[in-house]
């Protein structure tokens, strides 16, 4: 495979979070460049975007204003990363979206998957949430479930025990997600490429994307859980019943799904995804990738637990345990 396509992150958190500090000190790395970054403002005046321009002034710069970018009506979004990528002088390597302050980032990211425009303009890469560490309380649950890359900020103004403690219920509640201080500014590499094709070589990565590993097990940390489901090959068409079975019993309470699943009646594992009720089309991978025992996990709120367990026993996987 190749790099035909700009990766596209979105990076979300609370309002005063620190997302356009990230982003102004990711610009000033070398490693940053060609990149395009998308500002998404509630109110009809954007400041963020004039802060980002200042910080890096020869990096492509729009502003979306007046709505967030899950509930807004129409493809604003589409229109702009077409303009930015038609406009660029060299072709960009990344965008990134910085959502609204009151911005849902689940919601973001399925808005994102059902917009077939922009799909084929970009690769959806990573999910980022910004956690501010003098107020990780004000961190929405869904913007910690969708995520794939989790930032605490402003760990300087607390003590250093507070903010282990935030990391360790950080952990907790996405463990699937790496944790990042922001003061020690982590590289693009790092923080991004976390899509299931390697952005820098093409390749897929399977194992990077899922980070899953164990067979079924839980982690329970107050509203919302995640599962790690792991089952022997079954027939995809199966399969795709029990999943729409479990997405609608589960409703609204599903955040997320991904996995890497041996079909019995194909010898090339499939990678499958949801964000709330939108699926992703699945990839076909390569038939050694999976080492023929199917992973997925599901991190949700808590009553989803029982669609998610009766999903996981209809699949012939081991009890669920939770963790004490």
């Amino acid at each position: 495979m190749t790099r035909d396509r700009p990766t596209l992150s979105v990076i979300g958190g609370g309002l005063g979070a620190g997302k356009s500090t990230l982003i102004a000190g990711l610009l000033a790395r070398p490693d940053m460049a060609k990149t395009g970054v998308v500002v998404n403002e509630f109110g009809a005046f954007g400041v963020d975007d004039l802060l980002l321009s200042a910080a890096a002034p020869k990096t492509s710069l729009a502003l979306l204003q007046n709505g967030c970018i899950c509930c807004r009506p129409g493809n604003d979004l589409s229109e702009v990363v077409r303009n930015m990528i038609t406009a660029a002088e060299t072709p960009l390597r990344r965008i990134l979206v910085e959502t609204s302050g009151v911005a849902d980032l689940s919601a973001v990211i399925a808005r994102i998957g059902a917009d077939h425009a922009l799909r084929a303009l970009v690769r959806l890469d990573a999910a980022v949430a910004v956690v501010d560490a003098t107020a990780p309380d004000d961190a929405r649950p869904e913007h910690l479930a969708a995520a794939d890359r989790i930032v605490l900020s402003k760990t300087d103004l607390v003590p250093a025990s507070r903010a282990e403690e935030i990391r360790r219920n950080l952990a907790g509640m996405n463990p699937t997600a790496p944790l990042f201080d922001a003061a020690a500014l982590p590289g693009p590499d790092e923080l991004f490429n976390a899509g299931l094709i390697d952005s820098a070589t093409g390749a897929v990565q399977p194992n990077r994307w899922l980070r899953a590993t164990g067979t079924v097990h839980v982690h329970d940390k107050d509203a919302i859980r995640s599962w790690v489901i792991e089952f022997a090959p079954q027939r995809w068409t199966v399969l795709t019943e029990q999943i729409a079975r479990m997405s609608r019993a589960a409703g609204s309470a599903l955040l997320r799904l991904k996995g890497i699943v041996v079909d019995r009646d194909d010898p090339r594992p499939l990678a499958i995804q949801m964000v709330r009720d939108q699926i992703y089309r699945p990839v076909r991978l390569t038939p050694e990738t999976g080492g023929g025992v199917s992973r997925i996990v599901v991190i949700a709120r808590a009553p989803a637990a029982p669609a998610i367990e009766a999903f996981a026993a209809r699949l012939g996987a081991a009890p669920v345990h939770h963790k004490e």
